[in-house]
């Protein structure tokens, strides 16, 4: 097979934290009813005026500034012909010549190596609305019309999933931290369309093909080794490669239409909202919120220094601090756990494992969590003392995550105090021998696998809330005797 460069460029919709839309005072919505959140405007009615959202501006600005991009004093909102169900004016209000920002870069590291991705701008736009279709009927929800967008345009600089999946993190990492975006993937408050071509080295790119909406980093990934994949099979049989969008369907991607160029859309500035002229107080607002910038390089800075000083002064292995470090939220949370007194390789297993997990669901979302790190360190604690066990830790851990409260409270409440009564828990173990003479005589005649056949039972039976050492020692002296 012969060998190909992968040419990769990226588009980002940021949906902007605002709580109402870019061009009326319609809220922004999660799972309400169908067109329960429209207006004349945001569903293109004749004669409706849009009016700009000034805090919208105001974070496509800090985005701006935390990607390290030059903002332009002027910029101006065009109208992008084009006819789908889901966009009820047949225009889109965008930007297209003179946009907000232009330049930036970010800055990421790929497999130890620091690498720059430049940027070609940012613009301000307003989203479609969404259809939902079943196997009778397709149907148009226009309760995300109108939500305000940043789009961020990158230089096809990048050259595997690698270099796009590190690009997407920092990025998203960059939104979140500057309050551009509550960057829920699940929710689509970022969503990511991939521009993929395949060249020899030396000859001319190639064709690119563009996988729309693309929502999660893994996926990302194997949407783009797929279709660089299925370019280089194409172009190995003499194929030529059609210029079309793309869909992921969970397992590839699949053709949805033929990709339109800049003069299909016939781009002219929208007649009902004069240009955005900014001053320089605008521009400081913006910088307010920023702990530095570009945020990305400040970020960089920041996870090198906790890298060397969490490897020295916790002793933790790299591929921890690297899953630590993924989001600055979950590192401060660790670090908090740490203050609270909490061990920190015991509160670095219960954040990689337990808080991720639980984040999964919410998308990450951090304003849904209740759990605190004074929580996690009391929970610990209990396990160390032999009150609760780490099965029951985790049960508590999941009530803590959704509704906060009383550590103890909770323990009591879903009674998962440890037994430690011998008398209690020897009864146990003798009714559960006596349960299963098949398995006595398997011990007997050495098969000691069977112990952890009875320890399952023994733990089902008590609940999980026996302590399972002194259970485990009590089983053993049974069978001792028994053989």
């Amino acid at each position: 097979m012969s060998l190909y460069q992968a040419v990769i460029g990226i588009e980002c919709h940021v949906q902007l934290d605002t709580t109402t839309k870019l061009f009326c005072g319609c809220p922004i919505v999660h799972n309400a009813p169908p067109n329960s959140a429209v207006c004349s405007v945001c569903t293109g009615q004749p004669g409706a005026l849009p009016a700009i959202n000034a805090k919208a501006v105001l974070l496509g600005l800090r985005a701006g500034l935390a990607l390290g991009c030059t903002l332009h004093d002027r910029s101006v909102f065009a109208r992008k012909n084009y006819f789908y169900p889901d966009l009820p004016k047949g225009y889109q209000i965008s930007q297209f010549d003179e946009p907000l920002c232009t330049g930036g870069a970010v800055h990421t590291m790929v497999d130890g190596v620091l690498k720059r991705f430049r940027l070609t701008r940012i613009h301000l736009e307003e989203d479609a609305g969404k259809l939902l279709h079943d196997q009778e009927q397709s149907r148009i929800d226009l309760n995300r019309a109108g939500t305000p967008l940043a789009e961020i345009v990158s230089e096809p600089e990048m050259h595997s999933a690698e270099d796009a999946i590190a690009y997407m993190k920092m990025l998203h990492r960059c939104m979140v931290e500057a309050k551009v975006c509550h960057g829920d993937m699940e929710k689509g408050h970022m969503r990511f369309d991939v521009n993929v071509s395949i060249h020899r080295p030396g000859e001319p790119w190639g064709t690119r093909v563009e996988i729309k909406n693309l929502n999660s980093f893994r996926f990302a990934a194997k949407a783009i080794n797929g279709e660089i994949e299925r370019q280089k099979r194409q172009l190995d049989k003499g194929e030529k490669i059609k210029q079309h969008t793309r869909g992921w369907t969970g397992s590839g991607t699949a053709p949805l239409r033929e990709k339109e160029e800049a003069a299909d859309y016939r781009y002219f500035p929208d007649p009902d909202l004069p240009a955005l002229q900014l001053t320089a107080e605008e521009k400081a607002a913006a910088l307010s919120d920023l702990p530095a910038t570009p945020l990305d390089k400040h970020l960089l800075h920041t996870d090198e220094a906790l890298r060397t000083s969490w490897k020295e002064k916790y002793g933790l292995p790299s591929d921890t601090v690297e899953i630590l470090l993924a989001d600055a939220r979950t590192g401060r949370f660790f670090e908090q756990c740490v203050k609270e007194g909490g061990s920190p390789t015991d509160m670095a297993a219960w954040v990689q494992t337990e808080l991720l997990r639980c984040l999964k669901p919410s998308g990450a979302n951090w304003a849904l969590v209740a759990l605190q790190p004074q929580h996690v360190v009391e929970l610990q604690a209990l396990i160390d003392n032999g009150d609760i066990s780490h099965t029951a830790a985790k049960k508590v851990f999941e009530v803590l995550f959704k509704d906060g409260g009383s550590t103890p409270a909770v323990v009591e409440k879903l009674g998962l105090l440890q037994i430690q009564d011998e008398t209690l828990l020897d009864e146990a173990v003798q009714r559960v021998l006596e349960e299963h003479p098949d398995e006595h005589k398997a011990f007997q005649e050495g098969n000691t696998k069977v112990v952890g056949f009875f320890m399952g039972k023994l733990m089902r039976q008590m609940a999980g809330a026996a302590d399972p050492q002194l259970l485990r020692n009590l089983l053993l002296q049974r069978l001792g005797k028994l053989k």
